[in-house]
């Protein structure tokens, strides 16, 4: 179980080791976490549109913070959940999104041949190919986002988010996903998910990674 305490005495000292913010997506979020949300506005929501958060999550967001620091660009905030848009069609996008986590996410087993189209190499198919899925969405027009039952909770950047279950037998489950139907199964729940990314920003950790991105930065330049 993730420690407050522990979680935010990470943070600062990764903040203090990469005080340019050079870790890739890190000057978005730069190693803050947003104030908690109450259990109220929580399960108002879970009512409302009819799921449930896994606990680990749920706990998370109520008592450790709400969105901030994470894996690249960081975690979107759960209680901008109902926020709207400002053009017609993404907010069809955005009531769409809502309705379908209600419903169980059931992907199946990605095969190797199909890879190449979902954006993944053969290479990290091979090591792992159970980790790989393929979530099948309707031949339906009105449906312009049918992700049953998966929570996006960060974004890696170009079309790659990351998101956790919330409906079906994979609930609490942690995938990478490139919006079109590919997932691969990064952590059995969101606190091992975010003590693997905290593992990353230890000193030692955080430090050769910032030297490793000097040494490209400094080949790209000469």
């Amino acid at each position: 179980m993730l420690q407050k305490e522990k979680v935010f005495k990470i943070l600062k000292r990764a903040a203090v080791i990469d005080k340019h913010f050079e870790l890739f997506g890190s000057d978005t979020h730069r190693y803050k976490l947003n104030p908690a949300i109450s259990d109220k506005f929580v399960y108002d929501i879970e009512d409302t549109y009819g799921f449930t958060l896994p606990k680990d999550y749920f706990r998370f967001i109520t008592e450790i913070g709400d969105g901030g620091a994470c894996e690249d660009y960081g975690l979107i905030p759960f209680s901008k959940f109902t926020q709207t848009a400002n053009s017609p069609s993404t907010e069809r996008f955005y009531k769409s999104y809502r309705k379908s986590l209600s419903q169980p996410f059931c992907p199946r087993k990605m095969l190797l041949n199909e890879i190449e189209h979902f954006g993944f190499t053969k290479e990290s198919y091979e090591k792992s190919p159970d980790n790989f899925f393929v979530l099948e969405y309707p031949d339906d027009d009105e449906s312009l986002c049918d992700t049953k039952g998966f929570l996006v909770l960060g974004t890696h950047g170009c079309q790659w988010d990351y998101g956790i279950v919330v409906t079906g037998e994979f609930r609490g489950m942690i995938f990478d996903t490139d919006n079109e139907g590919g997932f691969y199964l990064v952590a059995d729940s969101f606190d091992e998910f975010y003590q693997n990314w905290l593992d990353g920003l230890e000193e030692n950790n955080l430090k050769q990674k910032l030297n490793k991105l000097r040494e490209i930065q400094k080949k790209i330049k000469s």
